[in-house]
C-alpha cells in the first residue's frame, strides 16, 4: 500500500479536524455495529454501493440494510477487527466543501465457503452542508 497522502488543502483547520473526527466516528460506529450512530454521519440523500453491488439511495433504506441484514450476519468480533485494522490511504480535498476519503481494512467479513481473509477498500465522498460534514456517497470494493 502507498503511504498516506493528503491532496489539496482543507479550507480551514476546523474543516480538517471535522473530517478527521467524522472518519474516526465512522469506524468506531462500524466497530460497535451501531447503525444509528453510523447513519448520523450520512446525508439523507446518501448513495451507497458495496462490493457485492448492493446499492442504496437514501439514509432510510441504507439504515435498514445495516441494522437488519449486514451487521446481524456477522459476529461482533468481525466489525471490531475491521475497526482495529482500518488504515487511511488518502484524503483529497475538493474546493471548500467536499473531500474524498480512501481507506481500507483487513477482516473476515466473508461467507464460510469463501476465502478466510478480506481486504476491503472504502471510498467516502464527504460534503460540507450547513456547516457540518456528511457522507454523501460510499463505494466499497474488495482488493483480495
Amino acid at each position: 500500500m502507498p503511504e498516506y497522502r493528503t491532496y489539496g488543502e482543507p479550507a480551514t483547520k476546523s474543516d480538517a479536524e471535522a473530517v478527521d473526527d467524522l472518519i474516526r466516528w465512522y469506524w468506531q460506529a462500524w466497530g460497535r455495529k451501531d447503525s444509528a450512530a453510523l447513519m448520523r454521519l450520512h446525508a439523507e440523500d446518501v448513495e451507497w454501493i458495496n462490493a457485492y453491488a448492493r446499492m442504496f439511495q437514501g439514509a432510510a433504506p441504507l439504515s435498514t440494510f445495516l441494522r437488519e441484514r449486514l451487521f446481524p450476519a456477522f459476529d461482533a468480533s468481525v466489525s471490531l477487527e475491521e475497526e482495529a485494522n482500518m488504515r487511511m490511504v488518502s484524503i483529497r480535498y475538493l474546493g471548500t466543501d467536499a473531500a474524498v476519503v480512501h481507506m481500507y481494512t483487513d477482516g473476515r467479513r466473508v461467507a464460510p465457503a469463501e476465502r478466510k481473509h478480506r481486504r476491503t477498500h472504502t471510498h467516502l465522498v464527504l460534503e460540507k452542508r450547513d456547516g457540518s460534514w456528511k457522507v454523501v456517497h460510499t463505494a466499497i470494493m474488495d482488493a483480495l
